[in-house]
């Protein structure tokens, strides 16, 4: 990051800081420090374990360690890889892509740092006391409880399972996994699509969701105090969506390695009805006309 320019850094270590020090934030860094997600956070939507159901929420010794994490740590510090450093380094400043590339950044930041959190406090304040048979039996045959239901390839990840957590993570404070359209180069970072959990599709963000972001990378700039992050983001009505399965053929992830396509296509005996807005559309005329006959 050293070799950034100035305005280059500036932004993204305002933005990460900002980032880190929501209520958000501390909230997702509590529940990885106690190694225990809360029943409404806990972001993935197999049958929960006992102990998941009666979290409702993180201990005060995971709350309090979590807001000292979040106050001391030194974003300066931070390391992302070489080649998306350039990519970034390489935008017109202020240019969509710039922003693109920003995005990108601050998404492989936060993931690391919540990968790192969990490396560091594994197996946790709740779960330091149990035997290895114990925590093994909980997690019912997960990777770990900190789960993304279409990301937890731990085996190809590389930090392995503290990958898996950084995923989760992504999810809780940007609203799904960060993903771009490579293009057919498979670097380029065309436009930002997040994948939300929950069976839900992958949504593209809209022109007016991004500039919502350059105009709160602008702000925290000149303001650096008081400025909220527009994320976690949603998916507006309308929105461009993407089935996970066509994902990556359309070049839409953020690396290949992320998530194993399975074969076939898997069936779904239930659709999302907010993932077909068209179709929501339809019924909510065939109600209003059923309601006045």
């Amino acid at each position: 990051m050293d070799n950034l320019e100035p305005l280059h850094v500036k932004y993204f270590h305002q933005l990460l800081q900002n980032i880190l020090s929501t209520d958000l934030a501390e909230r997702t860094f509590a529940q990885i420090i106690d190694g225990l997600p809360t029943r409404d956070d806990v972001g993935y939507f197999p049958t929960y374990s006992h102990e998941i159901k009666n979290n409702s929420r993180s201990s005060s010794e995971a709350m309090k360690a979590a807001k000292v994490f979040r106050e001391n740590i030194n974003v300066d510090t931070v390391e992302v890889d070489g080649k998306v450093i350039r990519a970034y380094q390489n935008t017109v400043f202020e240019s969509r892509e710039f922003y693109m590339r920003l995005l990108e950044l601050l998404a492989i930041a936060c993931h690391d740092i919540a990968a790192l959190l969990y490396f560091n406090t594994e197996p946790g304040l709740r779960r330091k006391d149990q035997d290895a048979e114990t925590r093994r039996a909980a997690l019912q045959g997960r990777p770990t409880d900190f789960m993304h239901e279409d990301y937890f390839a731990w085996e190809q990840y590389p930090n392995g399972i503290a990958d898996v957590v950084g995923y989760w993570a992504e999810y809780h404070l940007f609203g799904g996994v960060v993903l771009f359209d490579r293009g057919e180069s498979g670097v380029d970072c065309k436009s930002a699509f997040l994948h939300p959990v929950g069976g839900f599709r992958i949504f593209q963000l809209s022109d007016t969701q991004i500039y919502q972001f350059s105009e709160y990378t602008k702000q925290l700039v000149e303001a650096a105090d008081g400025v909220q992050p527009p994320f976690p983001f949603r998916a507006e009505k309308y929105a461009y969506r993407v089935d996970p399965f066509d994902a990556m053929a359309l070049n839409i992830y953020r690396n290949r390695y992320e998530r194993k396509i399975p074969r076939n296509r898997p069936a779904r005996c239930v659709q999302r009805l907010a993932d077909f807005p068209e179709l929501a559309d339809a019924v909510a005329q065939v109600t209003s006309r059923g309601h006045g006959q």
